[in-house]
C-alpha cells in the first residue's frame, strides 16, 4: 500500500492508494498423504516392480530418468495416496538414487468446498537420506484442475507443499521443475479494493 501526501492551503490530505499484492493461491483439494504412504517410502519397491522412466498423466507427471540409461521401480498397487479414506488404485516410482517416491492416480478427489473433482493427481515424498536434502516424510502434490472445478479460477496445475507433519506450507499454481524433482508455487495477483 502506498501513501501519499498532498499539501493543499490551510490542511494536509492523505491519500492511500492500493497497489496490487502477491499472494498465494489456497489448496483447492483436501489432500494430505497419510502415514502408510510415509511408510512405503522408507520401504524397498516390491520384487515384482518394473522398471521406468516417469510417472504420472499429463500435466501431472515427471520424468525422473537422471541419464539416458537410468530407471526407476514402477509398480501399481491399493493404496489411500490422498488421505481421503477412500483406497485407490496408484502407479508408484521409486527414484533410487534421489530416494524421492512418486505416486500417482487418476480418478476423483475431494475438492475443499466440499464438492469432488476428477482429473490427476501426482505425489512426491522425500524418502530419508534423499539428495535435495529435504526433511524425510516431507514433499508435495499437484493436480491438474479445469476452471471452476474445485473452485479453480482458470485451467492449470494446483499444487501444495507439505513439511515432515503433513501440513501445507505453501499453496497455489504449480510448476513441477523436473530436474530438481520439485515445483514452485507461482503467486497470483490480487487487485485489493480502493
Amino acid at each position: 500500500m502506498r501513501v501519499r501526501r498532498f499539501l493543499s492551503p490551510g490542511f494536509a490530505t492523505l491519500l492511500i492508494v492500493a497497489a496490487p499484492a502477491l499472494v498465494a493461491a489456497q489448496a483447492n483439494l483436501k489432500v494430505h498423504v497419510p502415514d502408510s504412504v510415509a511408510a512405503r517410502a522408507n520401504a524397498p519397491p516390491p520384487a515384482s516392480a518394473q522398471q521406468k522412466t516417469s510417472i504420472g498423466h499429463g500435466t501431472a507427471s515427471i520424468n525422473t530418468a537422471e541419464s539416458a540409461n537410468d530407471m526407476d521401480s514402477f509398480w501399481s498397487e491399493q493404496i489411500d495416496i490422498d488421505g481421503d479414506g477412500n483406497v485407490d488404485a496408484a502407479d508408484v516410482l521409486w527414484d533410487d538414487e534421489t530416494k524421492v517416491l512418486f505416486l500417482a492416480k487418476q480418478g476423483t478427489f475431494t475438492c475443499m468446498n466440499g464438492n469432488t473433482g476428477d482429473g490427476d493427481l501426482l505425489i512426491a515424498q522425500y524418502g530419508k537420506g534423499n539428495t535435495a536434502g529435504r526433511p524425510a516424510g516431507s514433499g508435495w502434490w499437484v493436480a491438474q484442475l479445469n476452471a471452476g472445478e474445485c473452485a479453480a479460477k482458470a485451467d492449470g496445475l494446483y499444487g501444495c507443499k507439505f513439511n515432515a507433519s503433513g501440513a501445507s506450507t505453501e499453496c497455489g499454481l504449480a510448476v513441477i521443475e523436473e530436474k530438481k524433482q520439485d515445483i514452485t508455487i507461482r503467486a497470483v495477483k490480487i487487485a485489493k479494493d480502493r
